[in-house]
């Protein structure tokens, strides 16, 4: 499976998890959104300041404004479901993400 395919694939599993979780009202769904978006953050901060970020970190696969708007619309819906410390860890995930990946970039 290709990075994008896999990125499709990570990202519409999510947002299926938070329809279910919170328009069809499963409440064991929110507690597996909140363990995705804890461990990412804390595969990301880990990630950091180990190993060389360029060696340990995938290139965006997809347009930053497709990543923007999906990210902004999970965060949109962790809100409105008052999920809100997934909803920090998820987007502190995504910044750290951001900046590591920007880092990344400019190093040679």
């Amino acid at each position: 499976m290709d990075r994008r395919t896999d990125w499709i694939v990570r990202n519409g599993v999510l947002a299926v998890a938070l329809y279910v979780g919170m328009v069809e009202q499963v409440s064991w769904l929110a507690y597996g959104v909140a363990a995705y978006a804890w461990w990412m953050l804390a595969v990301v901060v880990w990630m950091i300041p180990g190993a060389p970020v360029s060696r340990t970190l995938r290139p965006v696969v997809a347009p930053p404004i497709a990543m923007m708007t999906f990210d902004l619309a999970v965060l949109l819906s962790m809100f409105i479901a008052h999920w809100y410390w997934t909803a920090f860890a998820f987007a502190l995930s995504r910044g750290c993400l951001a900046l590591a990946q920007a880092r990344a970039t400019s190093k040679p």
